[in-house]
């Protein structure tokens, strides 16, 4: 997953993919003006809590188009930084006027608001599968004899793979498929690391460990997309279709405990938009109609309002989130 995504020359996201293309079969948050508009406020209720200014940097921010869509709400320029991995889209970040740098290693510790969108279901995971008899054998990839990519099983490259679903208490029955993240720790500390104060907002789809390891979910949750459809095979049109796979939540809040981080609150992404105050955004455009649709689509619990969960985690001292009363 690692090589078909993030590979210098033939990775996917190396070229610089657009995620979210119009008429698609799959929509994205960053493709709304609203989602934007309502970042801008979560901004500057966090500024307003510390009394100060705020570094705004971004993790893996595509085209750059939620970047530009939110800093066009500021009255004046922002130290607005975007860590992208991949040198196409730094590309592309730069034409839009963006700053965008290739490691979060290059910024000093500073007060920060730190936003991750659809990030963390794209770092590489394991595949993994239970053996029936309590142990765990680990998924290879590798090229059979007549070219084509085969997989097979063996014994785990890492006892960690163990260690996390044991630390879960996840037991995978026989035949069982799951995707492991070891990475999310190292990201995690990655970005404690530049954060002196403020706040991590990361939005994702995944959930609990028990649900997504359940045995309902025994062929793991790795999927693959190309031209805004999925394909049903990862190993088809390998570096030309994104990967991705649910983000193991248990971990996550584990992880973020390990590095400093405390959860301030996790919602669905509907209920937080709404706390935040994202029916205002239709006082701020000539379209209302357009406005209230795209409202609709990132709130309603029927479209991306369930499909995503929002987690807030800060750093010690602060409070839980800025201004807001949840009901």
């Amino acid at each position: 997953m690692d090589l078909a995504l993030y590979h210098p020359r033939h990775g996917f996201y190396t070229k610089g993919p657009i995620i979210g293309r119009p008429n698609g079969q799959f929509n994205t948050n960053a493709m709304y003006h609203a989602f934007a508009f309502t970042l801008y406020l979560a901004i500057q209720q966090a500024e307003d809590t510390l009394g100060e200014q705020l570094r705004i940097v971004e993790f893996g921010g595509g085209t750059g188009e939620l970047a530009a869509n939110i800093l066009s709400y500021f009255p004046s320029a922002r130290d607005y930084v975007i860590v992208e991995t991949s040198p196409a889209l730094r590309t592309l970040q730069r034409q839009r006027g963006l700053r965008s740098i290739e490691k979060a290693d290059d910024l000093d510790p500073a007060p920060t608001f730190v936003l991750g969108n659809e990030v963390l279901d794209a770092l590489p995971v394991h595949r993994v599968m239970g053996d029936g008899s309590g142990h765990l054998l680990e998924l290879y990839v590798g090229v059979g004899g007549d070219g084509e990519l085969i997989e097979w099983p063996d014994s785990p490259s890492t006892p960690l793979l163990a260690e996390r679903l044991q630390g879960e208490n996840i037991s995978l029955g026989r035949g069982q498929v799951a995707e492991i993240c070891l990475e999310l720790e190292s990201f995690l500390r990655a970005i404690a690391k530049l954060i002196s104060k403020g706040w991590l907002v990361l939005i994702d789809y995944g959930d609990e460990a028990e649900q997504v390891y359940s045995y309902q979910r025994r062929n793991g949750t790795l999927r693959s997309f190309r031209a805004q459809r999925q394909t049903f095979d990862p190993f088809d049109y390998v570096g030309e279709q994104d990967l991705t796979a649910d983000v193991d939540f248990t971990a996550l809040q584990q992880a973020a405990g390990k590095v400093g981080l405390n959860c301030a609150t996790r919602m669905r992404q509907g209920t937080w938009l709404k706390c935040l105050g994202i029916d205002r955004y239709a006082d701020h455009v000539q379209d209302r109609r357009q406005a209230e649709s795209e409202i609709e689509q990132l709130t309603s619990m029927a479209r991306l309002g369930s499909s995503f969960d929002v987690h807030v985690f800060r750093t010690k001292d602060l409070p839980d989130w800025p201004s807001l009363h949840f009901v």
